[in-house]
């Protein structure tokens, strides 16, 4: 779709005029109207939804849009659209936005869904404070198959201030001009701002206490209970609030660990979760740090109403013994705080594994020694929260507390085992050893040629004694 079937818009504004009550409106307005001037910013946002910008690209984005085939009985309308025109090709999509605790609903969804249809609209995008692992995942549940013609993505307010804070902490510079600039660090002020109705996940779910309850009392749990359910939702949306905790902390794009089973069916995204947690009693996410040595998986332990945090890597295979490849890790947990950190070595084949604080393991101690051969490492941290566990909301504080806390001690430290190239001899080294070579094929051919001269050169005697004996009869 271009302009065409767009009967009324209003250009998007950096200092849109809206009533206290249109909050979602005001920011969102603020955020297209920055992607207008600062195109960085825009390709930046609209990457993930896999719409590239090129050199002639322009990007249009209007509110309080009204379009010309509307849908029946349709009373509210969606809050923006945008428009990327690339001459022969263009590419748009609608907007609904909700702040605070505000959430679309499905049927919303399922109205604008059409209303995009009806007006050859690419895609729909919905913005909120809900937070999914990837924009093709949406946090509302459709009631019906969603038709082809048009895509579904999500973003969170979270999203996109994580956005603008990567591209104004970039090490390289990727603006044309000093207004691009100002303008992000001006988006990043107002977003952060408790006033934007940009609200962080501040509490796991009203049944959280509850079903650490049943869990502790050793209750049947159901994975499609509506409380289970929730939780799930819940966690997920925290893990995402976690990556993103850490991608402003490292200014390096962290992600979630997603299956391609998942992204491909994105409305079953949590079956597998809940159905883990009901066999394990574990909730559990990994995150993706640009050139760590190994993922970092993150569990809660219901059980022992904890929060573990660990790291794989292989072990050096250019070590001989176990105390050698022990020692080997250790020097790298030297550069951190090993208070709090577990060693546990994987041992080969059906061998016994170990496991024992950094801090108190004796690599040449004769446990060590007994071992199988050690094959790889994993590096953990684990924090028993008690009571603070069941808390709502004590417990997402613990969590984006210990997550960076055990990268800055433990994960930034580490590296894989890289082993040694093959080195060439000195060139010297080649010519003695050739010489040396030489001088003895040099020797054994003199000492063959010697034997040969000596069996010719035999005395006549010697000759008698090779000769078999004739009887005196002459027989």
């Amino acid at each position: 779709m271009n302009t065409r079937n767009l009967t009324h818009g209003i250009p998007a504004r950096l200092f849109p005029v809206v009533t206290e009550a249109c909050k979602e409106q005001k920011t969102l307005s603020i955020i297209l109207a920055t992607m207008i001037s600062v195109r960085p910013f825009a390709e930046r946002v609209l990457a993930p939804l896999s719409i590239k910008l090129g050199k002639r690209s322009s990007v249009n984005c209007f509110t309080e849009v009204t379009l010309e085939n509307e849908v029946k009985g349709l009373k509210d309308r969606p809050d923006a659209l945008i428009v990327v025109d690339s001459g022969k090709k263009s590419w748009s999509a609608l907007i609904e936005a909700k702040v605070g605790k505000n959430v679309v609903e499905p049927d919303q969804l399922s109205r604008y869904i059409e209303l995009a249809k009806l007006n050859n609209v690419d895609a729909l995008i919905t913005i909120s404070n809900e937070l999914t692992p990837a924009p093709d995942i949406n946090p509302t549940q459709l009631p019906r198959a969603l038709p082809k013609s048009v895509q579904l993505f999500h973003l969170s307010w979270a999203s996109l201030l994580t956005t603008a804070f990567l591209l104004a902490t970039s090490k390289e510079d990727p603006y044309d001009n000093d207004d691009e600039a100002f303008l992000i660090s001006e988006l990043i002020r107002y977003l952060e701002h408790a006033n934007s109705g940009l609200l962080p996940l501040a509490q796991m779910n009203k049944d959280w206490p509850k079903i650490i309850s049943d869990v502790q009392a050793g209750h049947p749990l159901s994975s499609k209970s509506k409380e289970v359910t929730e939780m799930i939702t819940t966690w997920l949306q925290e893990a995402r609030d976690v990556a993103l905790i850490m991608t402003r902390r490292l200014k390096e794009s962290v992600s979630i660990v997603t299956s391609r089973s998942n992204l491909n069916n994105p409305s079953a995204w949590g079956d597998a979760d809940a159905k883990s947690f009901v066999n394990e009693k574990l909730l559990r996410f990994e995150l993706d740090v640009p050139n760590a040595v190994s993922k970092i998986c993150v569990e809660a332990d219901f059980l022992r109403r904890a929060i573990r945090v660990s790291m794989k890597l292989g072990a050096p295979t250019d070590k001989a013994s176990n105390s050698a490849r022990l020692n080997w890790l250790l020097r790298q947990l030297s550069k951190g705080d090993k208070e709090k950190i577990i060693v546990r070595c994987i041992t080969r084949g059906k061998g016994q594994n170990f496991g024992a604080m950094a801090t108190e393991i004796e690599p040449k101690s004769d446990e060590i020694k007994a071992l199988s051969e050690i094959v790889s490492f994993q590096v953990e941290m684990s924090v028993d929260l008690g009571a603070r566990f069941n808390s709502r909301k004590k417990f997402i504080e613990s969590l984006e507390e210990i997550v960076p806390e055990f990268y800055q001690n433990v994960g930034q430290h580490l590296q894989p085992f890289v082993p040694s190239p093959p080195k060439l001899k000195e060139k010297s080294e080649d010519i003695m050893q050739a010489h040396q070579n030489e001088e003895i094929g040099a020797e054994e051919s003199d000492s063959v040629h010697s034997q040969e001269s000596n069996k010719e050169n035999r005395p006549h005697w010697a000759a008698h004694w090779q000769t078999p004996p004739v009887s005196s009869d002459g027989a």
